[in-house]
């Protein structure tokens, strides 16, 4: 029989750790913490602090945009793909894709996976349309024309090194779909988010989560002066259709997640989870310090533990999705602004 998580004396802890995070981290606007943490043997322990927006308090079942936290599940649906024979890792881009400026064809798919690619970041260009009183925020963009128009010079010829770029994850979507003649989020719902009972999830390409979906406000310096507002009044179907497919979820789908596909083994079999935390060699490390395995990240320099799992951020949004091998314990955490408390990260892990 299980016990209550949140009966443990260091549920007090991980409460605490939102509550400062919150007011130590950010300054006086709104702003909410949502967080969930798996433990072996124990029920899930849920936690908020804060607010979506005035007067209303974040509440467990809101849902955040998780930004590239859904590079795992699109990481585990190519793994899925070649384990059935139905899409080869180191096949060239050139098997599935017609030639795009910038883009070299003898890129692998498995280069795409773990950034090793040298494909420029779309969104590093100084083109890009980051928010401003000037963006059409009803715009549909079509993975070509982003493609297209802000993919720049190449880092280095593939395999130099690994240097994070989302434009991988675009190029991989359209192979993936390709591949199987499916559109991802559809792939994701009935492999992933119907199997696993993941009932506070939404996945789309270029959509917002429909109306009996809870979402957190996103907080976003929409007229650039410094102050953050409630971005949730205006569309942000622009967003949502230039990245790869966009994920909203609870933290506690998201740790339910980390926890099938790291800890239970449910998600991809024993050899793919294998390919998936291998980090390859290369020339060079990524500036930013980061170790990339086929969409899986190893924070353990950056947090120094060790530690696996992805992080995201997008307009108004932060989170982070993460897993501690010597524990067992799988942890996720969302907050709606892009702006990352590194404390609540340190403070979750240390009192886990």
């Amino acid at each position: 029989m299980q016990q209550d998580l949140n009966e443990l004396p260091y549920s007090e802890e991980l409460q605490t750790a939102l509550d400062r995070a919150l007011r130590d981290g950010q300054g006086d606007y709104d702003l909410g913490i949502s967080a969930a943490v798996i433990v072996p043997g124990y029920e899930p322990w849920v936690g908020v602090s804060g607010r979506s927006h005035p007067g209303v308090p974040l509440a467990s079942d809101m849902l955040f945009n998780v930004g590239s936290v859904v590079k795992s599940f699109e990481a585990a649906l190519a793994l899925n793909l070649a384990e059935q024979g139905l899409l080869d890792l180191d096949q060239p881009l050139s098997n599935w894709l017609p030639a795009y400026p910038n883009v070299d064809s003898r890129i692998t798919v498995r280069q795409l996976l773990n950034h090793s690619s040298g494909v420029f970041n779309v969104f590093e260009h100084p083109d890009f349309p980051w928010v401003s009183p000037q963006v059409d925020n009803d715009k549909n963009w079509q993975p070509e024309e982003v493609i297209e128009s802000f993919v720049g010079e190449p880092y280095g010829p593939p395999g130099y090194a690994q240097h994070y770029s989302s434009t991988n994850y675009l190029l991989l979507t359209k192979i993936i779909e390709r591949s199987v003649g499916e559109s991802v989020p559809d792939q994701v719902d009935r492999h992933f988010l119907e199997p696993l009972v993941l009932d506070h999830s939404f996945i789309s390409m270029g959509k917002l989560p429909p109306a009996h979906f809870t979402v957190a406000h996103p907080w976003v310096d929409v007229n650039l002066d410094g102050e953050l507002e409630d971005f949730s009044g205006t569309s942000q179907v622009w967003i949502a259709s230039m990245t790869h497919p966009v994920l909203f979820a609870t933290p506690l789908d998201v740790a339910k997640w980390v926890h099938a596909l790291y800890h239970e083994g449910r998600v991809v079999t024993d050899n793919s989870l294998r390919e998936m935390l291998t980090i390859p060699e290369t020339t060079l490390s990524d500036p930013e310090g980061g170790r990339y395995g086929l969409g899986v990240v190893d924070f353990s320099e950056i947090l120094g533990t060790n530690v696996i799992g992805h992080g995201g951020s997008s307009l108004g949004y932060s989170a982070a999705a993460l897993y501690l091998p010597e524990y067992g314990i799988s942890l996720a955490w969302s907050i709606n602004t892009g702006e990352s408390p590194r404390l609540l990260t340190d403070e979750l892990m240390g009192n886990t």
